[in-house]
């Protein structure tokens, strides 16, 4: 509700108590000086977010009745209860200069559209009858007003336009994408760079007609304290920029795969693979590629990650040629526990000088704990074995023919194959485990379907898991889109299905197979 909504039914309920003079103050003012506040710090904290993402133009699009908190009465009377102007408009301040910093644009939607407050009028019935309490439909407008006036004030400080008091909100989005298609990236050495310092920015053209749009001002960054992180420090700073970037970079381009797998409790055993694109590493007599990865859990805290060098020196010709038209691949473990997180990998060629990095999101199952689960799945096959693979991994080299890949796209003259790990905590009761592995389309129907019974006799009474693999041929798939699931179920009955699925494209048959 509106503070004059508040103040209205304030009025009602304490009519006969009141004295002449006495203010009507609104209920909910604190509660909605707080979420002002909320509002506001939300949006710096977004601002901040975006920081990191360097030489571009970034948006912000608020969409919001905008701030419902009048910050111009700052000395509030006696008796009344409106005391956080100074913190509303503080935090407003605070917003602004985060985006200008960050050179976001903030554009304010107000998604009310045109209006004229009557559905609020109606809502009220009738106001107070003193005037003098300032209680009526000019307050109401009042308010409207100032909604807006912020929502014009944070959108025009930080570049942006505000769409207010329009119904055509179609063309306010196109005007929105034309102004971050195209437009000029700035940059200037200020003359005081103290931390801190407000600096006051006039763009101007010569050259009649022009409308120009820019951030106003801005406040010279304060120093950032170092943030701490797990494992090794990556060692460059292109490193570092590309692991905090929000946004992928694609200097160095990458695939990358992570499949969690029963552990050292608590923890799970995550293998983590990235596949470089070989066209962007410069292959040199000493090439050096740094490759950073950690994992953030849901708490935005650190649990684990490395930094890996991988030095080539005195490339044998036909492997230099295998790299550059192939690519490079790496494989990793993680120990993480359960949870949801983040996987955050970047690479930095040292000799090209290339970056690439990219965002995973994983989640942990808690295998200990689970009557029944299921492992990641990985997958390899002919085509996908065909990167050089410049750290394998021991634990799976025994289960798969070839190193496990990101590859998700195979042609019709492949063959995949997959493994799986099934555990069951339930192995001191006899009973059988179905596993099955089926390829679908996008409508159910299944194309491929193999399936295998497992006994519990397998784990000697304890706890346990059946390690799974299967042969699937691509020769008989049509080109196109597929779902490739593999799905395990005990017999004893309690327990649901657990299962793991991967989409994988069939493309036509690759010459010289």
């Amino acid at each position: 509700d509106s503070a004059t909504a508040g103040r209205t039914d304030e009025f009602n309920r304490t009519r006969d108590l009141r004295q002449s003079g006495d203010p009507v103050n609104d209920p909910n003012d604190a509660e909605r000086g707080f979420n002002a506040r909320s509002t506001l710090d939300t949006l710096r904290s977004v601002a901040d977010w975006f920081g990191s993402i360097r030489g571009r133009r970034k948006s912000i699009l608020f969409v919001s009745e905008g701030i419902d908190y009048d910050i111009h009465d700052m000395i509030p009377a006696s008796g009344s209860n409106h005391t956080s102007a100074s913190m509303v408009l503080d935090s407003t301040r605070d917003a602004i200069a985060a985006a200008t910093r960050s050179n976001v644009a903030i554009y304010g939607i107000d998604p009310r559209g045109l209006t004229d407050l009557g559905d609020e009028s109606i809502e009220i019935g009738s106001f107070p009858d003193d005037t003098s309490l300032g209680i009526g439909t000019g307050s109401l407008m009042n308010e409207l007003r100032l909604a807006q006036d912020s929502l014009r004030t944070l959108s025009e400080e930080t570049g942006g336009f505000a769409v207010v008091n329009k119904n055509d909100f179609s063309t306010a989005y196109q005007r929105i994408v034309e102004d971050n298609s195209s437009y000029y990236v700035l940059a200037y050495y200020p003359p005081d760079a103290r931390p801190g310092r407000f600096h006051k920015i006039d763009v101007r053209v010569t050259r009649p007609g022009l409308t120009v749009r820019a951030r106003k001002a801005y406040v010279a960054p304060k120093k950032a304290d170092a943030v701490p992180t797990a494992g090794k420090s990556p060692s460059t700073p292109e490193l570092r920029e590309a692991l905090d970037s929000p946004l992928p970079i694609s200097g160095l381009a990458m695939h990358v795969f992570a499949a969690p797998f029963k552990g050292a409790a608590p923890n799970a055993s995550v293998l983590l693979g990235v596949e470089l694109r070989g066209r962007d590493i410069q292959l040199t007599q000493n090439t050096k590629v740094l490759l950073s990865y950690v994992a953030i859990d849901a708490n935005g805290k650190f649990k684990g990650g490395n930094t890996d060098s991988l030095t080539m020196t005195n490339l044998r010709p036909e492997t230099r040629s295998r790299i550059e038209q192939t690519g490079l691949r790496t494989l990793n473990r993680l120990d993480l526990p359960p949870g949801r997180y983040q996987l955050r990998v970047a690479a930095h060629d040292s000799s090209g000088g290339n970056v690439g990095s990219i965002q995973y999101d994983l989640t942990v199952p808690d295998f200990v704990k689970a009557p029944f689960s299921i492992s990641g799945l990985v997958l390899t096959s002919a085509a996908g074995s065909a990167l050089p693979t410049a750290r394998a991994d021991e634990q799976l080299k025994p289960m798969l023919p070839g190193p496990p890949i990101a590859l998700r796209s195979f042609p019709q003259n492949d063959e995949i194959v997959l493994f799986a790990e099934v555990y069951d905590n339930a192995g001191g009761t006899p009973h059988k485990v179905d596993i099955t592995a089926t390829v679908t389309t996008d409508e159910g129907k299944v194309l491929f379907k193999t399936d295998e019974v497992r006994d519990s006799t397998d784990l000697g009474g304890a706890r346990g898991g059946y390690g799974y693999t299967a042969k699937i041929p691509m020769k008989d798939l049509a080109t196109g889109l597929y779902v490739l699931k593999v799905e395990a179920k005990s017999r004893l009955g309690n327990s649901p299905v657990a299962g793991r699925e991967l989409r994988i494209e069939v493309t036509p048959p690759a010459a010289g197979r």
